[in-house]
């Protein structure tokens, strides 16, 4: 009897070809469930289909779980070694998870491997830029806009990466060209602003108005460009309508942060509280032939530029803004929060061996710095926050130098709240309005008082202030605590070249000015409620006697 076939056939499964198909287009149009679901069935299929398990690690990356990301993309790369972008998706993870010498050896095998897509020249890019290598960087990012010449977020990516390397012309040319094929890019804006600090461009700022006044603009997007704003007006003196573009660029992002003072009170009070008593003298934890060296102060202190004229001394050399010390202390305490410091990091890290936290640290300073020169006796660690972590920093290295750089009071205060810091990081948000900088100011002063009576003669303070004027006496004074004769070059820092990443990498470039002593004295009128709470705080009558 002959069997009829039936009217509703089943359908088709798709075949492993089809799904990946699928799970590309998903992505291409940000449906990431769709694509995990199609990846997933492919895997059912076949454990050894490598795009599939970097599709994969792409999702886990979108939600931040960066662990399982590394875990997938691993899985790739094994099934398709020297796949250029499941490597430079591999050394971009390693980055995060701070694994940096394991991020620059994929990395480098990724170029190796010669990337041919521009993004993963971009991935690549800023990868290496993250792990310090800023000329290896530089090239990579050239290629990726050599490659997608119509991108403005790779010719945004190469023009920071120039600015580092202190090639400025190049960098302007990127920034504008991003401009142009993005004549809304925020960020772009502001970035440009910093990099023409003292000679913006004045055809710049009727662009710059339309855009912040647009209602539709996003609180970030307003924020770039509030500050971008300010620069251009304050360089055409009104230095109300600066002031005025910044508190309306920072109220909007505020808003948004919950930040209270009162966190930052109790966070300050809980170290002073801990460490009431001088540690004991104690032997170095390695004798490697170099020391550390932690340039520490409120940010937008000088730090930058302390750090370039000790940095030029032949018996020294610097890593930049690290947060390997922080995160030493973190692991070390057990504490699971997202918060980098707080009570319980600090109970945690006190009950910690301190031998462990010091060879953490020094493992991740030797492989930021690869290979360390002969003749090198210290290593700078310009982390500015890290005045926090003087207490942990002298208990676990004793045979460690601190640096803590002080400037006057008001213009800290000023140049705190004129800069955009990284939007991303907690700790910056005290700057976001002016009291929040002056409260925070007095706590900074509290604390560094503090170690200085609790140390003495183990930490060095120095004074932005004196430096400009007397800079030869205050350096060698400096080099007097390292126990390092006088040199110089550190007078040539502007010369030295080597990539600098901090907010003041343009002023660096140029000789020592005297332009920025003084500057508050432009706003006086915008900076009633800072002088009132740095009164109460005891700041302004003494601000400077930490120096005598």
């Amino acid at each position: 009897m002959e069997r009829r076939r039936s009217f509703f056939a089943m359908p088709a499964t798709p075949s492993p070809e089809q799904l990946h198909r699928r799970a590309v287009q998903a992505l291409n149009r940000g449906d990431l469930r769709a694509m995990v679901s199609d990846c997933q069935a492919i895997l059912t299929a076949d454990k050894s289909h490598a795009d599939a398990w970097f599709l994969l690690s792409i999702a886990a990356e979108a939600q931040r779980d960066i662990a399982r990301a590394l875990k997938l993309v691993t899985q790739a790369a094994t099934l398709a070694p020297g796949n250029p972008e499941y490597l430079a998706q591999q050394a971009k993870l390693l980055a995060l998870s701070r694994q940096v010498n394991a991020a620059r050896e994929a990395a480098r095998a990724a170029l190796r491997a010669g990337p041919a897509r521009a993004l993963t020249l971009d991935t690549l890019g800023v990868t290496l830029t993250r792990l310090g290598e800023h000329a290896e960087a530089a090239a990579a990012l050239r290629r990726a806009v050599e490659k997608a010449p119509d991108n403005a977020q790779f010719h945004f990516n190469l023009a920071s990466a120039e600015q580092f390397l202190g090639n400025t012309d190049a960098a302007r040319e990127h920034y504008e060209r991003a401009i142009e094929l993005q004549p809304d890019f925020a960020r772009a804006y502001w970035a440009l602003s910093e990099l023409e600090k003292n000679t913006p461009d004045p055809r710049r700022l009727a662009s710059l108005e339309a855009l912040f006044h647009e209602k539709t603009r996003s609180a970030i997007d307003r924020l770039y460009l509030g500050h971008a704003l300010a620069r251009g007006r304050e360089h055409g003196g009104d230095f109300a309508g600066a002031f005025a573009a910044l508190e309306t660029a920072k109220a909007g992002r505020r808003a948004s942060l919950n930040y209270l003072p009162e966190q930052d009170r109790t966070l300050f009070g809980s170290i002073i509280d801990s460490f009431q008593h001088p540690l004991p003298r104690a032997s170095a934890s390695r004798d490697t032939g170099w020391r550390p060296l932690f340039v520490t102060g409120m940010p937008r202190s000088g730090t930058t530029l302390v750090e370039q004229m000790l940095a030029a001394h032949p018996a020294v050399d610097t890593l930049g803004e690290l947060q390997d010390f922080p995160l030493a202390i973190k692991t070390a305490s057990g504490d699971r929060s997202a918060q980098m410091l707080n009570a319980e990091v600090i109970r945690g890290a006190l009950g910690a061996e301190p031998a462990a936290i010091a060879t953490q640290y020094r493992e991740s300073l030797e492989a930021h710095a690869g290979s360390i020169a002969n003749g090198t006796r210290y290593l700078i660690d310009k982390m500015p926050l890290n005045f926090l972590y003087i207490g942990f920093i002298l208990r676990a290295l004793p045979e460690a130098r601190v640096v803590i750089v002080r400037r006057h009071p008001l213009d800290t205060c000023l140049s705190n709240y004129r800069q955009l810091f990284a939007v991303e990081f907690s700790y910056y948000n005290y700057a976001y309005r002016l009291e929040d900088i002056a409260a925070y100011y007095v706590l900074f002063d509290r604390i560094c008082r503090h170690w200085r009576e609790l140390y003495a003669d183990r930490v060095h303070v120095l004074n932005y202030e004196e430096l400009v004027e007397r800079p030869r006496q205050v350096i060698e004074a400096a080099l007097g605590y390292l126990e390092l004769p006088w040199s110089d070059t550190c007078l040539d820092f502007h010369r030295r070249g080597g990539a600098v990443t901090s907010a003041s990498t343009v002023q660096v470039r140029q000789p020592l000015y005297r332009s920025a002593v003084g500057r508050w004295e432009r706003y006086r009128e915008h900076l009633s409620p800072a002088i009132e709470i740095l009164r109460a705080g005891g700041v302004l009558a003494g601000a400077e006697s930490l120096t005598e």
